[in-house]
């Protein structure tokens, strides 16, 4: 397998066939043709569906599909590595958008000449797969799978909050108790997302009590569903400010039960000190939480 067979995979994706791929890629069809059957023959596998329409990965394929890309991306920046260097730093959406914009700013301008930081959003598997593939160098989730090689080191903890619209009964409240939740419709935190894990951890058995009614995708979304009174949720505090200030949402803490969330900061093991990956991870531990305040812009899971 050669990077040019991986090149003319990933762009017969992108363009939807092999005469399109052609053109972009500044060669004939029958090249591109070629390099995907060689690459096939390599692998021992098809991996493109092809129709009268459109070209699409097998479905046997469609993990190759994210390795590919990861491939092109870490050649690009190794050719890059002395002209252009760059920092990739991956976050779980919620925490990227809410949390660490502030900082990309400032630990930026303090680096500033050494390298460019560059952003990458993601759910929380997606950021630690790229963290494990080289395509991220810093990881930001909101929870940490122990996988070997590399190092995580807690960075503050965020409470989460229950989220209600503006004419819920409980609007005029301060708390709720598990057995008020129980019988609300539960918008989000499924037992495998990281809420759904927290509340297991805290709760016990009674997390089993507060199902996930529905599965909504992203937070923007379940902060709009909550809003419309379709149900009740649980966010990252920082997730609801700007609704909360705006009168949209009205926010609540579990009675007796504090949910918190730790968020973790992760890198490869036995990083030097003047590597950036490193000196990134240092400056975002150094820093005071309460100090910066998130962006509040909409947010994926």
């Amino acid at each position: 397998m050669n990077m040019n067979q991986v090149t003319a995979y990933v762009a017969v994706l992108d363009t939807g066939g092999f005469r399109a791929a052609a053109a972009r890629l500044g060669v004939t069809q029958g090249a591109v043709s070629q390099q995907i059957r060689r690459l096939e023959a390599e692998l021992g596998t098809s991996l493109i569906e092809r129709s009268s329409t459109s070209c699409v990965p097998t479905p046997a394929s469609a993990a190759f599909e994210r390795y590919a890309r990861a491939l092109l991306e870490l050649a690009d920046r190794a050719a890059r590595l002395f002209s252009d260097p760059e920092l990739v730093v991956g976050a779980a959406s919620n925490i990227g958008i809410y949390l660490l914009q502030p900082l990309i700013k400032s630990i930026g301008h303090a680096h500033a000449g050494r390298y460019r930081v560059r952003q990458r959003m993601g759910t929380n598997r997606e950021i630690l797969d790229e963290l494990g593939s080289g395509v991220v160098d810093v990881a930001l989730t909101e929870w940490w799978d122990r996988r070997p090689g590399f190092e995580a080191t807690p960075w503050r903890d965020e409470p989460l909050v229950v989220i209600v619209g503006p004419d819920h009964p409980w609007a005029d409240r301060a708390g709720v108790s598990v057995d008020d939740l129980a019988g609300e419709t539960m918008l989000g935190g499924e037992p495998a997302s990281g809420t759904g894990t927290l509340l297991h951890s805290v709760l016990g058995a009674d997390a089993a009590r507060l199902p996930a009614a529905v599965n909504l995708g992203s937070t923007a979304a379940v902060k709009a569903a909550v809003q419309a009174g379709l149900g009740v949720s649980l966010v990252l505090a920082a997730a609801a400010e700007a609704e909360v200030a705006a009168g949209r949402l009205h926010t609540l803490t579990l009675e007796g039960r504090p949910l918190r969330k730790t968020l973790w900061v992760s890198h490869r093991r036995a990083l030097v000190a003047p590597d950036p990956a490193a000196a990134f991870s240092q400056a975002l531990l150094a820093t005071d939480p309460h100090d910066l305040a998130g962006d509040p812009s909409p947010a994926d899971p």
